[in-house]
């Protein structure tokens, strides 16, 4: 039972550990390279590691949710596991980042924005190898995860640190987003090593697994897939239909809004367990993760007021004046996230009750309606257009969920 606590302990502080770390890393990043470049090279930048996420999203079908279900705690099992899903993994990542790249080059002139891209890319070639290290330690030593990803952060940081005092270009400022992703595969990585590189002796039935691991995969992939959409689809939208420097002010709002949202699914998989998943039956499944909600949406009203009073002070602080026109897109986008962080604790009903197929409902109608909000919004409105669209879908979701459920319980 202790070594159970202590678990728990060490994996509630390394969630909020790497969400401070990260979020504290994001606005660093941003501010220097938004201070030193400008508007224009840091729409770019963000357009570009949009873009490579979002296409890198088709190389996350062999992640931790698809292995977890069958890790076994023979030693043999697991090393088998590994094994696969890295070479699975590798192979897929490495087929679409070179077909990326390749698109890339014969598709888009010669510019800055190009060779951003391009060097964003180079996200895509390490990333395999940082999640299969840090999966190697998720169920027994959470906390080399987060120290992975705080170095990792902290090395982004002082890179773009050294490229501002040093005067270096934005090409060479941008290399700091693979070297983060370097590092984080790095640091906990000899442990991995031993499972990855090691090629286990074949059986006959080997082949089983890779083929759990494809089924499963390709099961749980469009969720994945939606779920870093949804993330990005608003820079990628917007980067098309708006110039790049309006872009960088977009983003430059969006980035903290982000960072603010996180913190309310971190507080929800926090709280969830003592709060929701105790639930003897669907009723007070629903029931509580309606309280939570509740509490979830308080803090967010919280946040709201806040970047009302202190989100311009903060806001300059970070960007600068070239940016002064996003503050009122942080301050709406702000009031916006109250839907988000009352959503991130009704979710938890539906993970408790395994309602994957509304889960996957929900993440369509949200990409539905931030895809449609731009065309639909005047364009002098365009940057809130995300935001609005994504309140509304999810109002809208959980009204007619809680319609349906209403109207079957009465029928029953």
């Amino acid at each position: 039972m202790n070594s159970f606590l202590q678990l728990l302990l060490s994996s509630f502080s390394g969630v909020v550990t790497e969400k401070v770390v990260g979020a504290l890393a994001a606005v660093a990043s941003n501010h220097l390279f938004a201070d030193l470049y400008g508007v224009r090279l840091f729409g770019e930048l963000q357009f570009a590691l949009s873009l490579v996420y979002v296409v890198g999203s088709i190389a996350l079908i062999f992640g931790a949710p698809v292995i977890a279900p069958i890790l076994g705690k023979h030693r043999r099992l697991r090393h088998l596991i590994f094994y696969h899903t890295f070479r699975l993994r590798l192979a897929l990542s490495f087929a679409v980042m070179m077909s990326f790249m390749a698109i890339v080059v014969l598709a888009m002139p010669v510019s800055s924005a190009t060779a951003l891209t391009l060097i964003a890319a180079l996200v895509l070639t390490v990333e395999p190898l940082a999640l299969g290290s840090l999966m190697a330690y998720a169920e027994t030593k959470p906390w080399v995860i987060t120290r992975a990803k705080a170095y990792a952060s902290g090395v982004r940081v002082l890179w773009l640190l050294g490229a501002a005092h040093a005067s270096m270009g934005a090409i060479f400022a941008s290399f700091a987003w693979p070297l983060e992703a370097c590092v984080a595969a790095v640091a906990p990585f000899s442990r991995y090593r031993s499972m990855a590189f090691s090629s286990p002796r074949s059986k006959p039935r080997d082949s089983i697994i890779t083929r759990t691991l494809v089924s499963r995969g390709l099961k749980i992939w469009p969720a994945i897939a939606a779920s870093v959409i949804v993330l990005r689809m608003d820079r990628l939208l917007l980067g098309v239909l708006m110039s790049k420097a309006d872009l960088g002010i977009y983003a430059a709002a969006a980035s903290l809004v982000e960072q603010w949202n996180s913190a309310g699914t971190t507080l929800a998989l926090a709280l969830a367990p003592s709060m929701v998943y105790v639930g003897r039956n669907e009723e007070q499944l629903r029931s509580r993760s309606v309280r939570l909600a509740f509490y979830l949406a308080l803090v967010g009203v919280f946040g709201w007021v806040a970047s009302i009073f202190v989100g311009q002070r903060v806001f300059d602080v970070i960007y600068g004046p070239k940016f002064e026109a996003g503050v009122s897109v942080m301050i709406y986008a702000t009031l916006c996230a109250v839907a988000t962080f009352a959503d991130a604790g009704l979710s938890t009903w539906l993970v408790a009750a395994r309602r994957y197929r509304l889960i996957m409902v929900k993440q369509g109608v949200t990409v539905a309606s931030i895809a449609a909000a731009p065309f639909l919004m005047p364009r002098a409105f365009m940057m809130y257009s995300p935001a609005t669209a994504t309140a509304v879908s999810v109002v809208l979701f959980w009204a007619v969920t809680f319609g349906f459920s209403l109207h079957h319980r009465d029928r029953t």
